[in-house]
């Protein structure tokens, strides 16, 4: 008798351990005893987990009470990091001519520059005609300046007699003739200067000291690294008027404004805009011509039960699941759909109900418990 009261007490002790609280499966249901494991420790025929308290420490296995809410729309962009037209330079030259740095120190690929710094001369080099005929014009006018001014040297010295408003003409004749002088003599001897117009980081295209460049040859590039233009290409035309905002995959870096799109398809692709601002200078740098991944949101809700994206792991099948916790010491996978809200969460929209215990950390580690 004492045997089997015993054995009646231990039965409802198994059968209170596996309808407890949070006992219950990824839609509320409370897990029927006769779901209960029949193997030890491990994973289970069911493909549930056994994982003692010890262990789960070890593998560092926390889970959270999760409920709905709604949260904005998100999107997955290809895109491009492109230089922001508001910081970027092309340096040229207007005419042709040598090269020459200044201070003789050619600014290298990497180098800082600050708005208004000079980057180089541009030296231009006459034909043997072209240097004798400035010359010729140069020799022409400063005859007629020495001309000038003997003739208004004369009218000076006759005092009244002098016709003030000849007098006037020469003096302005012989201004003209001076400026006229200047420029023919800077067009020979002064190079033409080229500065920054704004301040930021140097790209050098292969320019050295001493090298022949020709009018509207790309000699530097100044790109500010405070702005960025990420391009990215959508394929769903119906939504370029529903984004408002994106952030970078696997970056850590504030969210993108949204700018706008172009008119124009590329390659069956609509080309969309987003603008970087740099907040802090800590922050990694984007560069240019860089591949990225956008999650852009959408003017639009979905409502769902976020968790952390380590949350969500794949099985054998490679389907993605997360996994939950049942009974103290029993994980049940669940198989999921979920949409990605930034590079560390995610919005699970069906496959997991209110109130349940999900592992947000050590998931990966009890997906591999065999």
């Amino acid at each position: 008798m004492r045997t089997l009261t015993v054995l009646v007490i231990s039965m409802l002790l198994v059968g209170t351990a596996a309808a407890a609280p949070g006992a219950h499966g990824p839609n509320g249901e409370h897990i029927r005893p006769d779901d209960k494991p029949v193997g030890g420790t491990g994973r289970q025929a069911d493909g549930s987990v056994i994982l003692p308290m010890p262990d789960q420490a070890k593998l560092g296995i926390s889970t959270a009470f999760v409920q709905p809410q709604t949260v904005s729309k998100t999107v997955r962009l290809p895109a491009v990091v492109r230089p922001h037209p508001q910081g970027h330079a092309v340096i040229q030259s207007s005419s042709d001519g040598r090269f020459e740095a200044p201070g003789s120190v050619v600014l290298s690929t990497g180098s800082w520059v600050s708005a208004g710094q000079r980057l180089g001369y541009v030296h231009y080099q006459d034909t043997a005609y072209e240097l004798a005929s400035q010359n010729s014009e140069l020799k022409v006018v400063r005859n007629q300046i020495a001309q000038t001014r003997r003739d208004v040297a004369r009218l000076k010295a006759l005092g009244e007699l002098a016709s003030q408003q000849e007098l006037d003409q020469l003096q302005t004749r012989l201004k003209n003739l001076s400026e006229q002088e200047a420029a023919l003599q800077q067009g020979l001897e002064k190079p033409e200067v080229l500065t920054a117009p704004i301040s930021g980081i140097v790209v050098n295209q292969q320019v050295r000291s001493g090298q022949w460049v020709e009018a509207g040859t790309a000699l530097f590039e100044i790109v500010s690294p405070e702005r960025r233009r990420v391009e990215a290409m959508a394929s769903d035309t119906n939504r370029l008027n529903q984004y408002t905002s994106a952030r970078l995959l696997a970056h850590d870096l504030p969210e993108l404004t949204y700018t706008g799109y172009s008119p124009k398809m590329h390659g069956g692709t609509a080309k969309v805009f987003f603008d970087y601002q740099r907040q802090n200078p800590g922050e990694p740098p984007l560069l240019l011509d860089q591949p990225v991944t956008l999650l852009a949101k959408l003017d639009e809700s979905v409502t769902g039960i976020v968790v952390p994206s380590r949350a969500v792991v794949r099985d054998q099948a490679n389907l993605p699941i997360v996994w939950i916790k049942v009974s103290a010491e029993r994980f049940l996978p669940q198989q999921i759909q979920y949409q990605a809200l930034g590079p560390d969460r995610v919005v699970i929209t069906q496959g997991l109900g209110a109130d349940n215990r999900v592992v947000v950390n050590g998931t990966s580690l009890l997906n591999q418990v065999r």
